[in-house]
C-alpha cells in the first residue's frame, strides 16, 4: 500500500483564475447575468469592468445599484481595455486574466472576432473566452432594450433585474 501526503502553500502553489467580464453593460439584462454565472463556474474571481463606449448613449441604469450583483466585484473604466487589463494584473495574485466574452449568435461571433484581433494587436498574450448564452437568452441585446424602453414597453421589465 502507498501513502501520501499532499501539502498546498495557498500563498505559493495557489493561483487564482481571474477573468474579466468586460462591457458596458447598458444596461445590463438576464443574457448579461446568465454569461456572468457561466464564467463563475470556470474562475475562481470573475471581475464585472463596466466600461464607457464612446459610441453608445449613456444610460439611466446603474449596475451598481442591481441587488443581484452586490456581492460582486464591479470596477468601472474609461480607457482601453487592455489599459485595464494590465492594471488590474498589478494588483491581483494571477500570472494572467482571461477576458470573457459573451455571444448569441453568429452574428455576435463575427464581431467578437474582429475585436479580438485588436485586442491582439495591443496585446499579443491576451487570453480571451467566449461563452454563449443559453438559448432563451439569445434574443436579449441592449440596443434592443434600450429601443423599447423608448417607447415606454412595459416588456422591457421582462428582460432586467
Amino acid at each position: 500500500m502507498v501513502a501520501f501526503s499532499l501539502v498546498i502553500n495557498l500563498e505559493e502553489d495557489y493561483n487564482m483564475k481571474v477573468a474579466i467580464y468586460a462591457g458596458s453593460f447598458n444596461p445590463f439584462h438576464k443574457g448579461h447575468y446568465n454569461i456572468l454565472c457561466k464564467a463563475e463556474k470556470i474562475f475562481d474571481k470573475v471581475i464585472i469592468a463596466n466600461g464607457v463606449n464612446p459610441e453608445k448613449e449613456i444610460s439611466e441604469y446603474d449596475i451598481r445599484s442591481l441587488e443581484i450583483l452586490k456581492d460582486r466585484t464591479i470596477m468601472e473604466y474609461d480607457c482601453l481595455l487592455t489599459d485595464f487589463i494590465v492594471r488590474i494584473q498589478t494588483i491581483l495574485p494571477c500570472d494572467s486574466i482571461t477576458l470573457i466574452r459573451g455571444l448569441r449568435n453568429s452574428v455576435d461571433l463575427q464581431y467578437e472576432m474582429n475585436q479580438y484581433r485588436y485586442l491582439q494587436d495591443l496585446m499579443p498574450e491576451i487570453n480571451m473566452v467566449s461563452i454563449f448564452c443559453d438559448k432563451e437568452f439569445e434574443h436579449i441585446s441592449s440596443s434592443g432594450i434600450r429601443t423599447l424602453s423608448k417607447f415606454g414597453s412595459e416588456k422591457v421589465s421582462d428582460y432586467l433585474f
